[in-house]
């Protein structure tokens, strides 16, 4: 099962191997990424988890949808989440909690 806590992890790492400032809102432990101009932070993440890692996920509305006005975040947060689903391929099932191999082979 992949959860949140990986999914966050998953981002802030790949945010920071891509020189995105990793920061923290201010007087809590709630990491934020640094776009340049725009930042989404953990509440973000956790509003666009799981559906994001659909394979139809329409990323520039969902992030529109919870963190209105920050179009500067859209094409680095679908690059973040093409390189999450690289690294996992059955991301989504095992988000909401597919077994994979327990489905029907063709």
């Amino acid at each position: 099962m992949y959860t949140f806590d990986e999914f966050q992890s998953d981002i802030l790492r790949i945010a920071k191997s891509h020189g995105y400032v990793i920061e923290y809102l201010q007087g809590t432990n709630i990491p934020q990424v640094n776009f340049g101009n725009k930042k989404l932070h953990g509440n973000h993440f956790r509003a666009l988890f799981p559906e994001v890692l659909a394979d139809n996920a329409e990323i520039n509305k969902l992030i529109e949808k919870i963190a209105p006005g920050r179009p500067c975040s859209h094409s680095p947060f679908r690059n973040i989440v093409k390189q999450i689903k690289e690294e996992h391929p059955n991301v989504y099932a095992e988000a909401i909690g597919i077994d994979k191999s327990l489905q029907a082979q063709p």
